[in-house]
């Protein structure tokens, strides 16, 4: 008996200083649409959050960290709507660490930002529904420097202070299964980063890293629409009743491709972070292929600037430059305000553009965004807003606004759209 009870109390003892390194966390954010407009009337909404998607009114992020802090995990529990019922979804992090020395961290599955460099601007509209303004890495927090999120492992090494060195290549996970085999070794390598920051006391971070993106295609001749049989074109007509059987298919006409190579993105970025109430960005990305017109580079810089206690601006801008002279740039543009009336109740504010002056796009597009926030407690926000989008965009219409329905004609906004969300935010 008086094993048992040792035995007890000695889990007990275990389970405790365990435990005590586990913390729960989450910041979580839904935006209801109550009323909005597609131009043709009202339409109503529905419930999204800012990065789309769907809504994600629970999560949990967990973290562990051994006592002696060598090692240790991190995990999300999503929790997001589909349709009219909810389930669990993949999360950012889940991944865990080992420090075999201080100045060696590496970590094993998927990974999000973990290397700490990802640069941007967020403000505005980038907290409510997102309109398309922007496209991929031209606002927002990737804007200057894109984070690293592989699922696979990743490397950091801290050689000294200041300098950090990180790399992460992509491992898919693999079974026993004849589906599931190691990926081929340029494909993985191929596509695998690597960089380094250092950080100037009272300055700011100087960041350059090589994303991987290696892509081969092989030539492929043009090919006349009509029917085929494995592989061998047979004519426009078909030769049999069912041309689905013994290998007949119907092919559409396709244009020729040349062979080509992406090799991947070079980025360097500035962050300016030692003026009070200043904070300064400015990136630069290079994508390299084995085609100089398939070359293109981009030119990004924000920041923003507490003016008063209460008053606060901030600002974004980025270009696009295609290799091919044939092809025009693609700009964005973003600036807004956060004024806080009160202790609980601030304002918030942004008009965004996008100039795809380039003859594959449809045009430009406007957006902005007036709403207002309210502090309920210490731990949650209630929000109203009113955001809009005129002129013309893609097919996605107004980003995350299309939870109205944006209709679009010859991929062309039909007239002014609006939406009234509210926003609903909670943190622990």
């Amino acid at each position: 008996m008086k094993k048992l009870i040792g035995a007890l109390a000695l889990a007990a003892m275990v389970a405790t200083s365990a435990f005590a390194e586990v913390s729960f966390g989450a910041w979580l954010c839904t935006l209801p649409t109550l009323i909005g407009s597609d131009g043709d009337g009202i339409k109503g909404g529905g419930i999204s959050n800012p990065w789309g998607w769907a809504s994600r009114p629970a999560r949990l992020d967990i973290n562990w960290t051994s006592d002696d802090g060598k090692a240790g995990m991190i995990m999300g529990l999503y929790c997001d709507q589909k349709g009219s019922s909810m389930s669990f979804g993949g999360s950012d992090a889940q991944e865990l660490w080992i420090k075999p020395i201080d100045q060696i961290k590496i970590h094993v599955g998927q990974m999000d930002n973990f290397a700490g460099t990802m640069g941007g601007v967020t403000y505005g509209s980038w907290n409510w529904l997102r309109p398309n303004t922007g496209v991929d890495g031209f606002w927002g927090e990737n804007m200057t420097f894109s984070k690293l999120n592989d699922a696979g492992i990743g490397l950091q090494i801290f050689p000294v202070e200041a300098l950090q060195i990180f790399a992460s290549l992509p491992l898919t996970a693999v079974s026993t299964g004849a589906d599931n085999v190691l990926g081929r070794m340029d494909k993985v390598f191929g596509k695998g980063k690597v960089g380094a920051a250092y950080t100037i006391d009272g300055i700011g971070t100087i960041k350059a890293q090589f994303l991987g993106q290696y892509d081969k295609t092989d030539a492929k001749a043009a090919t006349a629409a009509g029917y085929y049989k494995d592989g061998v074109y047979q004519g426009t007509t078909a030769t049999v009743d069912n041309i689905y059987v013994d290998g007949w298919t119907y092919q559409k006409a396709g244009d020729a491709v040349n062979a080509s190579t992406k090799y991947g993105t070079f980025e360097a970025a500035f962050d300016l972070t030692g003026i009070d109430k200043l904070f300064a960005t400015v990136g630069f990305a290079f994508t390299a292929t084995d085609d100089s017109k398939a070359n293109n580079m981009k030119i990004a810089l924000g920041g923003s600037y507490g003016i008063t206690e209460a008053f606060k601006l901030a600002a974004d801008f980025a270009l696009n430059i295609p290799g091919d002279s044939d092809k025009k740039p693609t700009a964005s543009f973003g600036v807004g305000l956060d004024y806080a009336l009160t202790d609980a109740l601030g304002l918030t504010a942004d008009v965004r553009m996008l100039m795809p002056f380039d003859t594959d796009k449809s045009g430009s597009s406007l957006s902005f965004l007036v709403g207002a926030q309210y502090a309920v407690g210490s731990n949650a926000s209630l929000g109203l807003g009113f955001q809009a989008v005129v002129g013309l965009s893609d097919k996605s219409g107004a980003g995350n606004l299309k939870v109205v329905n944006a209709a679009t004609v010859d991929n062309e906004l039909k007239k002014f759209i609006f939406a009234v969300p509210v926003r609903a935010s909670i943190w622990f």
